[in-house]
């Protein structure tokens, strides 16, 4: 599992409801790629992941192994 920080750079909501997320990890372990929420909990992670937009921050999450294109966030919230 991935535990760590990450910038993001695009967030939208999928056609069947759940939200995917543009991220890069910054210690580098993969470079910018979409991942996908959780069914319970898509409009927080949607919420925070669109703060961090408009904020310019960056986000702490958690991805389900493998950490690949499409994995799933576990958990994702706003950076100060």
């Amino acid at each position: 599992m991935f535990d760590g920080n990450c910038q993001i750079r695009r967030a939208g909501v999928m056609e069947d409801g759940r939200v995917q997320v543009d991220l890069k990890d910054d210690a580098g372990s993969f470079d910018w790629a979409w991942f996908v929420t959780t069914p319970q909990y898509t409009k927080e992670i949607l919420a925070a992941a669109l703060a961090a937009i408009a904020c310019n921050k960056k986000v702490y999450c958690q991805i389900a192994d493998p950490v690949q294109y499409g994995a799933q966030i576990i958990r994702l919230g706003l950076l100060k």
